[in-house]
C-alpha cells in the first residue's frame, strides 16, 4: 500500500530530480571508497611481498656467491624505485614499515660486504700458513699431516709480531683445515697421534703469546 503511495509521489515530486542525484552522489562516493580501499590493499601488498623478498635474500650471506649478491642488490635498487615512486600513496604506518625495510636491507648488506673482506683476509692467512695446502682440492690423506706440519712451521716462525687478531686469524686457518680433515675417515692412528700433537701445540702456544694481552 505504502509503496503506491509513494511511486506516483516520485513520478510527480519536484524532489525526483534532486533526489536522483543524491543517490548517484552516494552511489560515486561508494564506488570511490572502494576503488580506494583496493588501492590501499595493493600497495600495502607492494611493500608486504617486498618485506618477504629481503627476508628471504638476506637469509644465509654466507652461502651467498659475490656474482649472485650483485645482482641481489642490482634487484634491490629497481624494486626500491618502483616503490619509491607510489610512497605518496602509503599512509604513514607504511611509510615506516617501508623504511625499515630498506634500513634491514642496507644493515645485512653491510654484513656481506664484511663477510666478503674477512674472506679475503683468511685467503691471504691460509696462503701464508699453509702454502701449497691452502687449496682444499690439493689436500689429501697422503699429505694432510703435511699441511699439519707446514702450517705450524709457519706459525713458529712468524708468530713473535703477532697481535690478538692476528692469532684468531690463524685459529680460523686452523679451523678450516679441521674441518678439511673430516673428509678423510680413515687415517693411521700414528698420524692421528701426530696431528693431535701439532693442533695441541698450537693451542698452548697460542694461550701462552695471548695470556698478557
Amino acid at each position: 500500500m505504502m509503496k503506491n503511495i509513494c511511486l506516483p509521489f516520485l513520478q510527480f515530486s519536484p524532489f525526483r530530480i534532486p533526489l536522483l542525484k543524491w543517490g548517484a552522489i552516494v552511489l560515486f562516493v561508494a564506488m570511490l571508497g572502494a576503488c580506494t580501499a583496493t588501492r590501499e590493499q595493493e600497495i600495502e601488498g607492494d611493500v608486504n611481498e617486498f618485506r618477504s623478498w629481503v627476508n628471504t635474500q638476506t637469509n644465509k650471506l654466507e652461502e651467498r656467491t659475490e656474482e649472485d649478491w650483485k645482482r641481489t642488490k642490482e634487484d634491490f635498487k629497481r624494486r626500491t624505485e618502483e616503490l619509491d615512486r607510489k610512497q605518496e600513496s602509503f599512509s604513514e604506518k607504511l611509510k615506516a614499515d617501508y623504511q625499515q625495510i630498506k634500513a634491514d636491507f642496507k644493515a645485512r648488506e653491510r654484513e656481506r660486504d664484511k663477510l666478503a673482506v674477512d674472506q679475503a683476509q683468511l685467503t691471504k692467512w691460509e696462503r701464508d700458513l699453509l702454502g701449497q695446502y691452502a687449496n682444499g682440492t690439493s689436500l689429501s690423506a697422503d699429505n694432510v699431516e703435511e699441511a699439519y706440519k707446514n702450517f705450524m712451521s709457519n706459525v713458529r716462525a712468524r708468530h713473535k709480531t703477532w697481535d690478538q687478531q692476528d692469532w684468531n686469524m690463524a685459529a680460523s686457518v686452523l679451523d678450516e683445515l679441521n674441518q678439511r680433515k673430516e673428509a678423510f675417515d680413515e687415517l693411521p692412528d700414528e698420524t692421528e697421534v701426530r696431528i693431535k700433537a701439532l693442533q695441541m701445540e698450537f693451542v698452548a702456544l697460542k694461550e701462552s703469546e695471548t695470556a698478557n694481552e
